[in-house]
């Protein structure tokens, strides 16, 4: 006599309940193991590109700041229509100090030089990487994680001069980094050469950006 098994609402009629074997579990289970570790490598690796993405964005709206800052106030350099005597006052390799009117008939000094913005806020992080901004009331950070910067002083003729008195134009150079370290970054060229000759050294496992322009000083030697 065939036998009713009742399970649920239904029933098996027959000789024998089957189920799942151990094999059948266990390829069940590595199967899902599979498209499990396929879609977790999926996400970190989209996860790790948008991290990146930020990185570098970061990096590079970083980096316009501070060229488009020191490249309109180095345009500015000598522009004295009271004859007041502006012009470059400070020619360093690292720092650089003009002067020009203040539009008051009064002059005054711009500063640019690389700081440690942390230790102005009281958290010195030791680090100097941090372009600062001096108007006269102490140097101010205006962009952050700049590892070089150079300044290069050239005649009328294009020649460089240490001569401030023959200073023409400016060649602005500086490299940028990210913020954090990045396992997938891609640094690129390892060194840099600038107008100077110098050669930077890019830091290992940072997005990095270099960056050279030079700047005409319309006003000086007018």
């Amino acid at each position: 006599m065939d036998r009713q098994v009742v399970i649920g609402k239904g029933f098996y009629r027959g000789g024998s309940i089957t189920g799942f074997t151990l094999v059948e579990l266990m390829v069940a289970l590595a199967v899902g193991s599979i498209i499990l570790a396929s879609v977790m490598t999926a996400f970190l690796s989209q996860h790790n590109t948008y991290l990146a993405q930020g990185q570098v964005v970061e990096m590079q709206q970083n980096a316009r700041i501070a060229m488009e800052m020191m490249v309109s106030d180095i345009r500015s350099a000598g522009y004295d229509p009271n004859n007041l005597g502006a012009g470059i006052t400070v020619a360093g390799a690292q720092n650089l100090s003009f002067t020009r009117d203040d539009g008051a008939g009064a002059l005054e000094t711009i500063s640019y030089s690389l700081i440690d913005a942390f230790a102005t806020e009281g958290r010195n992080d030791g680090v100097v990487d941090d372009l600062g901004r001096n108007e006269g009331a102490g140097s101010q950070p205006v962009a952050e994680n700049i590892s070089q910067l150079e300044f290069r002083y050239l005649d009328a003729s294009g020649i460089p001069t240490a001569v401030l008195g023959d200073i023409r134009s400016i060649q602005v150079s500086a490299f940028f980094q990210s913020a954090q370290a990045e396992r997938e970054s891609n640094p690129g060229r390892n060194i840099y050469t600038t107008p100077s000759g110098a050669q930077w050294q890019a830091p290992t496992g940072f997005w990095n950006l270099y960056l050279t322009t030079t700047v005409q000083c319309r006003n000086l030697g007018l």
